[in-house]
């Protein structure tokens, strides 16, 4: 709409025309919406009409009635009481009054799609997927209306579930919701895979500390909670949950309190720290993306007040036959009052417009520095720094720590219906002695690859590496005390070590990720 000289004629209408779209510019800048519309005279009445407050209003409405709808259709159970000795029967509607109402609804919605579609134009209407899903849901909506028209009892009722979408469909705020939920989902199962291994790993620990023994009366817990491998993860799941707190731990708690040791570290870590975690990714992935939302809205707000100038200022231009197209931009003031008058705004919206903001910002941003690796001047110790400072080391440390939770899962399940004295524990000793070796082995060679100085400069090597400290001096102490591990072996004075043991595994399979990501 750029016209430097334009017949005395003509300027009228054009300057209405100017006048008309600055204001749904600005109105739209207001409203955060987007500016790709059509901009002819007759368009933008028919977009004024559909955004005023009587067209959203009764939209909001309709809406309102589909969904109440479902109060009164048969079957129904809405009633002044639950109690089914005093509910009287329910009122069943006449054939056909919950249909037509549909079929009302059904108009106002057909209206309302046609509408948004010719204002956005073909294009536009082919990016739009929410659009050709709201067709999709009007004309199966349509369909079904069709078909219970009979008055005939159907068992599925399939226009239900396609009425919350048109809720959905004119809630800008909803489909924000929806999609943070879907970037949300990848970071939520990376928590969740946590968690079943925090519900896996300990209960293996609880199936080793709550065996089946020689004395009946002392097997109050195992047959209660710990009789096999389903029912001691349902145990726990309930325990994380907090639903059946404490009468999970009730029997063992009776045969001795230490034992409340192990449910403690249980729902200590397991409810206050990955719960936690989980609830503090989900907070910090809505944040993001409303942060995100909000700089879209900030975007499309600049972008109206953007086109309200160039086409107030092209007005101007042509209003002004001594200037040339290269002249700077001007808005006359009496051009910008009209708009003010015309547009639908609050009375401070109209004091924020007039005003000129200067937008200014820093930022500051910190680099975490690691310190150098060292330098090997042997091929062989430069080929070695070179594998094992690799990401895939990581992910190799990780895979190992599952297969070892796998081979103490597949021991654990052939033992479960095993007393005390009936269990052989040496192919566990030494799964337990190689895994530790490994992580040993792992951590010497990170060491060789950063250095002293570089290893500790990562947080989750630090972890790792107290955890492997604290294994290996365990290790140790069972062996100077019991000798080399051989069949047979006395498990029963070892019940305390296999617990802390496994508890401390644990810690080196799970914390090590979990903490990684705490701290990112």
């Amino acid at each position: 709409h750029t016209h430097a000289r334009r017949p005395t004629v003509g300027l009228g209408r054009d300057e209405d025309l100017y006048l008309q779209q600055a204001a749904v510019f600005i109105e739209d800048a207001i409203q955060y919406r987007s500016i790709n519309h059509r901009v002819d005279a007759n368009s933008l009445r028919l977009y004024r009409w559909y955004y005023s407050r009587i067209w959203q209003w009764g939209l909001g409405l309709t809406i309102a009635v589909v969904l109440t709808l479902a109060f009164i259709e048969r079957p129904s159970s809405f009633s002044y009481t639950s109690d089914p000795r005093f509910r009287p029967p329910p009122w069943e509607p006449p054939c056909g009054l919950t249909e037509g109402i549909e079929i009302v609804c059904l108009v106002i919605f057909a209206i309302d799609l046609a509408t948004k579609s010719y204002l956005i134009g073909w294009e536009e209407f082919r990016q739009c997927k929410w659009l050709i899903v709201y067709i999709l849901a009007v004309s199966a909506f349509e369909w079904n209306v069709a078909l219970s028209l009979c008055c005939r009892r159907q068992n599925l009722r399939v226009r239900r579930l396609i009425r919350p979408f048109f809720l959905l469909q004119n809630s800008s705020l909803m489909k924000k919701t929806l999609k943070c939920i879907k970037r949300t989902l990848p970071e939520i199962a990376s928590v969740i895979l946590l968690l079943a291994l925090h519900l896996c790993l300990f209960t293996m620990i609880g199936m080793l500390l709550f065996a089946k023994g020689e004395v009946r009366s002392q097997n109050g817990e195992w047959e209660a909670y710990f009789r096999d491998l389903p029912t001691s993860l349902s145990s726990l799941l309930v325990l994380l949950t907090t639903a059946n707190n404490p009468d999970v731990m009730i029997p063992a708690y009776s045969l001795n309190r230490g034992y409340s040791i192990f449910f403690i570290l249980f729902s200590g870590f397991g409810t206050y720290f990955l719960m936690n975690l989980l609830t503090a990714i989900v907070y910090n992935q809505f944040r993001g993306y409303l942060l995100m939302s909000v700089q879209a809205s900030i975007l499309r707000r600049r972008l109206g007040v953007r086109a309200a100038f160039e086409v107030m200022s092209c007005q101007g231009r042509g209003q002004d036959a001594t200037h040339s197209e290269e002249h700077v931009e001007r808005v006359r003031v009496d051009a910008s009052l009209q708009v003010m008058a015309r547009v639908q705004m609050k009375s401070y919206y109209r004091q924020a417009i007039i005003k000129v903001r200067k937008d200014y910002g820093s930022s500051l941003s910190f680099l975490l520095q690691h310190p150098p690796k060292p330098e090997y001047n042997s091929s062989l110790l430069q080929r070695l720094q070179l594998i094992f400072s690799h990401y895939y080391v990581t992910v190799v440390g990780n895979a190992m720590a599952l297969t070892n939770v796998m081979c103490i899962c597949t021991i654990l399940v052939l033992d479960s219906e095993k007393s005390i004295a009936e269990r052989d524990d040496y192919y566990m000793e030494v799964i337990n002695c190689f895994f530790i070796l490994y992580y040993l082995m792992e951590m010497s060679l990170k060491i060789l690859a950063f250095g002293w100085r570089g290893y500790l400069s990562y947080r989750n090597n630090i972890f790792d590496g107290l955890l492997t400290v604290c294994l290996l001096v365990l290790q140790i102490t069972i062996f100077a005390t019991y000798r080399l591990p051989f069949p047979k072996w006395l498990v029963s004075s070892l019940r305390s070590y296999f617990s802390l043991n496994k508890y401390i595994l644990y810690q080196e399979i799970v914390l090590k990720d979990g903490a990684h990501l705490y701290i990112q």
